[in-house]
């Protein structure tokens, strides 16, 4: 199939009809020109008349509007979301706030009871301390106690008894302290 534009030496092609395609294409080409003529010729006569002209600025003039109230609205949704980001973050920084707060006050009581347990650890360690050097004390003056008993026993001299022998055939002693004095 051929290009309508394109002339063809054959007559039976195109529409069938036996004309040449020259006088088909010049012909369709003087219809497009009146077509286009007339069209333009209806645009500038329906400018030329008053209330065209007037209906067509009142449609830009709408289209303006329109315009400009699509605008207003979209500032006035943009401001809304602006509004509600900023309320979002406001709360999450009283929330913030909220949970520091809490937060120091547990360290702050934590700190309280780590201070008065070691209070405590340190008052029972210097009573347990007290205890034990009394302990000591009193390990010492039994362990002096019984070194002056040891002594008093070296110093002791086994004495015959006057009746030399019991009833049993056995000797008795009679244990007599000597005075250091003496010595």
């Amino acid at each position: 199939m051929t290009n309508s534009n394109q002339f063809s030496s054959d007559p039976t092609q195109g529409n069938g009809s036996s004309r040449s395609a020259t006088s088909d294409n010049g012909l369709n080409k003087i219809a497009i020109g009146a077509l286009i003529g007339a069209i333009l010729g209806g645009i500038a006569a329906a400018l030329a008349n008053q209330n065209t002209t007037t209906q067509v600025n009142q449609g830009i003039r709408n289209v303006g509007r329109t315009a400009k109230s699509t605008a207003d609205s979209l500032n006035d949704t943009v401001q809304r979301i602006g509004s509600a980001v900023n309320s979002v973050a406001e709360n999450i920084n009283g929330s913030t706030q909220e949970v520091n707060d809490a937060l120091n006050s547990v360290a702050t009581n934590v700190s309280g009871t780590v201070k008065n347990t070691v209070g405590t650890v340190k008052g029972t360690a210097e009573g347990v301390n007290a205890t034990v050097k009394t302990a000591m004390d009193a390990v010492n003056t039994v362990k002096a106690s019984a070194s002056d008993v040891q002594n008093v026993a070296q110093q002791t001299v086994n004495v015959a008894a006057d009746s030399a022998e019991a009833s049993s055939g056995e000797t008795l002693y009679k244990l007599v302290p000597v005075n250091q004095s003496s010595q």
